[in-house]
């Protein structure tokens, strides 16, 4: 996702307004599935270190995948917030998913997403965008608090 031709390719896929809808939502899903994966990959690191935690350097362990994900996400993070805004719900919602995700494990500060959230919560119509911000908040309680 770092390399030049791809990240050319993926931010014209989600900033480009004539993208057919599939290409557009399926640039959002493989971002989910990355952060997904990493995300398990931490799990299980996690575990392991638990396991080997007299032995090894936490620091160590988990910085550089840590890291690769912060790295990935900081390339594409306005095109995943400008997203939020797009005229179709399909793309809102996948982009909301990917951008708890990105809270969740920690990618960005939370300052720089807030003001699209508050927007995208002004401006949500369907019931289902409601029950998702309202999902969004109940996950990320935790770390707002951790911010004050």
């Amino acid at each position: 996702m770092l390399g030049q031709d791809m990240r050319e390719l993926y931010i014209d896929l989600l900033t480009r307004k004539e993208v057919p809808l599939k290409m557009r939502c399926q640039v959002l899903r493989n971002m989910l599935m990355y952060l997904m994966e990493e995300e398990a990959r931490m799990i299980k690191a996690d575990q392991e270190w638990k396991k080997l935690q007299n032995k090894e350097d936490l620091k160590k362990m988990g910085d550089i995948q840590s890291g690769m994900a912060s790295t990935i996400i900081q390339v594409y993070i306005k095109q995943i917030l400008e997203s939020f805004f797009h005229h179709h719900s399909q793309v809102r919602m996948i982009a909301l998913s990917v951008i708890t995700l990105i809270l969740r494990q920690g990618l960005v500060h939370p300052v720089q997403i807030v003001p699209y959230l508050i927007s995208r919560e002004q401006t949500a119509t369907a019931p289902s965008e409601q029950r998702l911000t309202n999902k969004y908040k109940s996950s990320t309680r935790n770390t707002r608090a951790s911010f004050r």
